[in-house]
């Protein structure tokens, strides 16, 4: 048996795209008109911005500068480097908000013609889906088609998988009950040979009058500048000029870009391809794709590549991180350390008893008249659903989001485990239900965390393509009675609920979706992580059930695709789940290992018509057949979308239950039967195709002839 049978997307590539894309520093970039112009002169690309450019090189683990670390300090004052620390870069923040504000309005106007009755909870109009399912269907389609005719299927269902599972939590979407996409810095690029200081001065003015909404806290936002410039066109030190007087009269921080103009060769060996659609949306790829815009990726010449790498690099470590570190710092003296004393605790109960029925008129509806008296007693938004910026609450919430970015998991569960109390009593539903949800997450996620082999890096990188993504399992497995708590204490009672709140109260099943999916990964994990997958094996099924319940609720003739990659998660659950310890399981490995090398060594001779023992080490403790039926599920809606190359690639993860290498006598090989059917459709796929290739190979061959 291999260990690393079946073959799937590793679950730990799976959390390194969750800390990558939702769960890291979102930058808002503004870029003046000289700025795109004159990326677009040094890129020789006329339909390419600054943001487009820059926003792939968001993701330092795949764009990374030789040697790079990242030094984090958490707010017990401990330090750790993290080789990777990636950023998105984003549309500017009113043109986030504007396009947020356009998508409220369409939703209201559709829900205000389909009843005449205006709805007595007028904030649930507000709420806005995570992603539209229909619109992932139809690009998961767009991607497999691709896929089959470009690629081999070596990894083919790992791309779509991990493409399917990156579009669902890839979001850009601001929400007052999380603050992950609230930008953390506002970049303004800018040209140097054709902006001016009041050119800039004028940008950030218009930006800072911006209508915000109450929730985000401006105040917060870190300002910086992209001076952008031709090193070849006048001297350095005119430009170091204008840096200090742009922090001088400014007050803004800057960064140089020295990205030369006029012909470069892109076309050369010196050339880096660098693709545009990372860290997109599901919105923005159907919308490239319905341009036909052409290619997903630039091309650019080494030396802007490396300059803009380290320039990146820099802004991180320089600004960034620091910014970060020290409101944390300030929040927790101010806000937090208060809260957590004995008065602090004094005032909370108070506040629960001796307003309780302010409280609980609260939650029913009133008119907006009463929406002042009931401030008094709250700083919670009940016609909105949100807090204002100025609130503990939206405070100490934003504190635990900055510190699960920068990987402080524990401390950041301790916050939103506090902070979770004042939203319950407040009822504000849906902070309740985000709450406990990222509650699972950064509980999951520490305990997932793992060291690097050296002491002073961490881990939380991406390896290389290629390269095996197992880690090395470092720590103990918990007993029984920590698992029993983790599980029935937290992970079910908070999923059950938030799921209730995200369908029920605000019909916001795309949430919901996103939430058991992550749970689902992070759990995979924790199995791989503790060799404990016969302890959540049953829970990951449940969620998967309730996403494939989701999902088939609201596509009318069902997602194929969808369905297909969810019943290929199951099979891969199950061929995971072992019910071994890994002392055992690697015994057992070392011995057929050791008899494999005696009979070769003796060279015996072995009756080819001798019935041979069967492989009794590992009866009974593995679910390969369960396994095998979620697989031959899936091959079954890849065969109905007639993509043949990846029903090639999942038939590989059935070998263990069934002899796929030919067609047998077998009950399972008959013609009215699925796996008979899948094989007799893999030999006619292939025959096709070598009848395709055969004439012109023949030509080839002809040609070289002559």
């Amino acid at each position: 048996m291999d260990i690393d049978y079946p073959s799937g997307l590793d679950p730990y590539a799976a959390r390194q795209h969750l800390l990558h894309h939702t769960y890291s520093p979102l930058i808002s970039v503004q870029a003046s008109h000289n700025a795109d112009l004159h990326i677009q002169r040094s890129l020789n690309n006329s339909n390419v911005s600054f943001l487009q450019f820059v926003k792939p090189y968001g993701n330092n683990a795949r764009y990374s500068v030789p040697g790079q670390t990242f030094k984090i300090t958490n707010t017990q004052l401990i330090t750790k480097l993290y080789p990777s620390f990636p950023i998105r870069f984003e549309l500017s923040l009113p043109e986030l908000l504007s396009i947020t504000r356009a998508n409220s309005s369409q939703s209201q106007s559709q829900s205000a013609s389909a009843s005449s009755a205006k709805s007595s909870n007028a904030s649930d109009s507000t709420l806005l889906p995570l992603f539209s399912i229909s619109s992932l269907e139809l690009l998961l389609k767009h991607r497999a088609k691709e896929k089959s005719e470009v690629d081999t299927a070596g990894d083919l269902d790992e791309d779509i998988y991990l493409n399917f599972f990156t579009k669902i939590i890839t979001s850009n979407k601001l929400v007052p009950f999380e603050t992950f996409n609230h930008p953390i810095s506002q970049v303004f690029a800018i040209d140097f040979h054709n902006d001016t200081i009041d050119d800039l001065r004028k940008l950030i003015v218009d930006f800072r009058n911006f209508n915000f909404p109450k929730f985000f806290q401006i105040d917060d936002l870190l300002i910086h500048v992209f001076i952008l410039y031709d090193p070849n066109v006048g001297e350095s030190k005119d430009v170091i000029e204008f840096q200090n007087n742009v922090k001088k009269l400014l007050s803004v921080s800057s960064t140089l870009m020295a990205i030369p103009q006029g012909q470069i060769d892109l076309e050369g060996e010196s050339a880096v391809s660098v693709t545009i659609n990372e860290n997109s949306t599901i919105e923005e790829d159907l919308q490239r794709i319905s341009l036909s815009q052409g290619s997903e990726s630039l091309k650019v010449s080494h030396s802007i590549d490396l300059m803009i790498k380290k320039r990146l690099y820099e802004y991180i470590n320089k600004f960034i991180i620091p910014h970060m570190e020290k409101k944390i710092r300030v929040w927790d003296d101010s806000v937090l350390s208060p809260k957590k004393s004995i008065t602090g605790r004094f005032f909370s109960v108070s506040k629960l008893f001796f307003n309780n029925n302010s409280n609980s008129n609260k939650s029913s509806p009133e008119p907006q008249s009463s929406s002042s008296s009931n401030s008094a007693a709250s700083s919670f938004n009940y016609q909105e659903n949100y807090y204002h910026k100025s609130s503990p609450e939206q405070t100490i919430r934003k504190l635990a989001d900055w510190s699960l970015i920068l990987k402080d998991f524990k401390y950041a569960y301790s916050t939103y485990d506090l902070i979770k109390k004042d939203y319950t009593n407040d009822k504000a539903w849906v902070y309740v239900a985000s709450t406990q949800e990222i509650c699972i997450v950064s509980l999951l996620l520490a305990q997932t965390q793992q060291s690097n082999q050296n002491p002073n890096l961490q881990e939380d990188s991406t390896p290389p393509p290629g390269a095996s993504q197992q880690q090395p399992i470092t720590s103990a497995v918990p007993d029984r009675n920590t698992f029993r708590k983790i599980r029935h204490d937290i992970i079910e009672p908070y999923c059950d609920n938030l799921l209730y709140t995200f369908k029920s109260r605000f019909n916001l099943r795309s949430y919901g979706i996103k939430a058991l999916l992550v749970f689902v990964e992070l759990l995979l994990c924790l199995s791989m992580h503790q060799n404990s997958s016969w302890w959540w094996n049953d829970l990951i099924e449940k969620y998967l059930f309730k996403c494939i319940d989701d999902f088939e609720r609201h596509l009318v003739n069902g997602g194929q695709v969808i369905r297909a990659l969810l019943f290929e998660r199951l099979g891969y659950s199950f061929g995971k789940c072992v019910y071994l310890g890994q002392i055992e399981t690697m015994r057992l490995v070392e011995r057929r290992q050791r008899e494999v090398k005696v009979e070769v060594e003796e060279g015996m001779y072995m009756n080819p018509h001798k019935i041979r023992n069967r492989d009794v080490h590992f009866s009974g403790l593995t679910k390969y057949k369960k396994s095998s039926l979620w697989y031959l599920l899936s091959i079954r809606e890849w065969l109905e979308l007639k993509n043949y190359k990846q029903v090639g690639y999942l038939i590989q993860n059935i070998q263990c239950s069934f002899n796929i290498k030919e067609l047998t006598n077998q009950w399972y090989d008959r013609n009215d039967l699925l796996l008979g059917f899948a094989k007799r459709c893999l030999i006619e796929a292939k025959e096709s195709d070598e009848s395709k290739v055969g004439p012109d190979q023949n030509d080839q061959t002809q040609l070289e002839g002559t």
